[in-house]
């Protein structure tokens, strides 16, 4: 399909369009719809794009989540050291603590529990924000969202690492014009999900994903220059690639950017570089974790039964997703923010829909009348309502609803110590069993 107007474009490209395009820039000078225009070409200035090659439906790469320890080409798999898929654990707990300290931000930055935001955004080529377009209105309208979370979507088309890891490039400047259309600031940003690629990548593995993994670490660099507050962010590789018909973005490159993206959080955990903990020094970027990793091999299901079927791809390039692939990595991203540890705390509506009970010994919804100190490091207080004779039972949970402990209490008005000290740092709910009351929020932190 070509586009009726006045086209220009320039090879120099990235990954990314706000529309179809996963590569070369271009602006289109009558204001038509993305849509249209999928296909425009370097070599002449209207023609039809290679079709989606759907014949493609496996590359034989094993996903980094089922490779564990075993290697590509000398490289162990896993998301995280070691072949693991679970972040290390005083990564786990730095995430955790930064997680429940962040609260509404007005759009100066300052906090404002009433009427400020807790923003994400997306950063981005064109894969990522039709993506988030699609997450959008999905976390809108969960009613487990924070009421006082906003979502904004900063992906650009055209805009692909190899471009935005400048930070003069006019790629940051829209990142500004959206958050303040959106009524939003740079300043009240706290939490960012990135999904990039370089344009037209090329040479052998591990150089290509060593350059990437280059370029990722100045984005998100850049990231904590331009928005200051940012304190968590999640980043996602590519999705597969095997159907795709142009040099853009194809395989191996959209596989091995999984490693990319390893590779810059592991640095992080090590502390050669990227640091976000002020007690070590200069902060110099956010907090980095894996966000959900989609790759998975085609139609071979990976371990948890992912597939990527061709019809989940623009026909015309096989490289950007069509509707249920937009669909799938908004649902995944949804689930991913409702129920990771480190994003459920303010992602979710129990971050304000619960009473911060310290000191509060009254008042409508608090299933337990006081509980201190917050936050406990070994032994946690709780003053329980009157229930007379009755035994109350109290489940523990995690921000993603896991049950990590359950405390018996003979029923009285005395205080129960309960022991939280062999429990890991971050944040957790109370709930009395039985009893129809928001949980109470305990801040556990050594």
């Amino acid at each position: 399909m070509g586009c009726s107007a006045t086209v220009e474009y320039k090879k120099s490209d990235t990954v990314g369009g706000t529309m179809p395009a996963f590569g070369r820039s271009r602006r289109i000078g009558f204001l038509l719809p993305f849509a249209i225009c999928f296909a425009i070409s370097s070599a002449s200035p209207v023609r039809s794009a290679p079709s989606a090659n759907c014949a493609n439906t496996s590359t034989g790469f094993i996903p980094l989540i089922d490779l564990g320890s075993n290697l590509y080409h000398g490289f162990p798999g896993g998301l995280y050291p070691g072949g693991s898929n679970l972040r290390p654990s005083a990564h786990e707990q730095a995430g955790l603590a930064i997680a429940s300290s962040i609260g509404p931000l007005d759009t100066l930055g300052n906090p404002d529990a009433a009427h400020g935001r807790i923003v994400l955004a997306s950063i981005g080529m064109s894969n990522a924000t039709m993506e988030f377009q699609a997450f959008l209105p999905k976390v809108n309208a969960d009613p487990a969202r924070n009421p006082r979370l906003l979502a904004v979507d900063c992906a650009v088309g055209g805009q692909a690492a190899n471009l935005i890891k400048n930070p003069n490039a006019a790629y940051w400047d829209s990142v500004a014009t959206r958050l303040r259309r959106a009524g939003s600031s740079p300043a009240q940003v706290q939490a960012i999900w990135i999904k990039e690629a370089n344009a037209n990548p090329t040479g052998g593995f591990p150089a290509s994903a060593e350059t990437l993994q280059w370029n990722l670490g100045a984005i998100v660099r850049i990231v904590k220059q331009k928005l200051p507050n940012v304190r968590l962010a999640y980043l996602t590789s590519r999705i597969y690639a095997g159907y795709a018909s142009s040099s853009l973005n194809p395989e191996p490159y959209a596989y091995e950017s999984g490693f990319a993206v390893k590779w810059l959080i592991q640095s992080q955990i090590a502390g050669d570089s990227l640091n976000f903990d002020p007690a070590k020094g200069a902060v110099v970027a956010p907090w980095l974790s894996w966000g959900p990793y989609l790759w998975a091999d085609g139609l071979t299901p990976r371990s948890d039964g992912l597939v990527w079927p061709c019809s989940y791809f623009s026909s015309s390039d096989g490289t950007h997703p069509a509707t249920d692939g937009r669909n799938l990595v908004a649902d995944s991203l949804l689930a991913f923010f409702k129920r990771d540890e480190t994003s459920a705390p303010w992602f979710t509506a129990t971050v304000t829909g619960v009473a911060s009970n310290a000191g509060n010994t009254t008042g409508p919804g608090t299933g337990l009348l006081r509980v201190y100190p917050l936050p406990a490091a070994r032994t946690l207080t709780v003053f329980p309502r009157d229930s007379g004779d009755r035994a109350l039972t109290l489940d523990l949970f995690s921000p993603s609803g896991r049950l990590v402990r359950t405390f018996r209490l003979e029923g009285s008005r005395a205080p129960s110590s309960l022991e939280v000290g062999d429990l890991p740092s971050g944040i957790y709910y109370l709930r009395e069993r039985g009893v129809v009351m928001p949980p109470v929020k305990v801040v556990v932190a050594r």
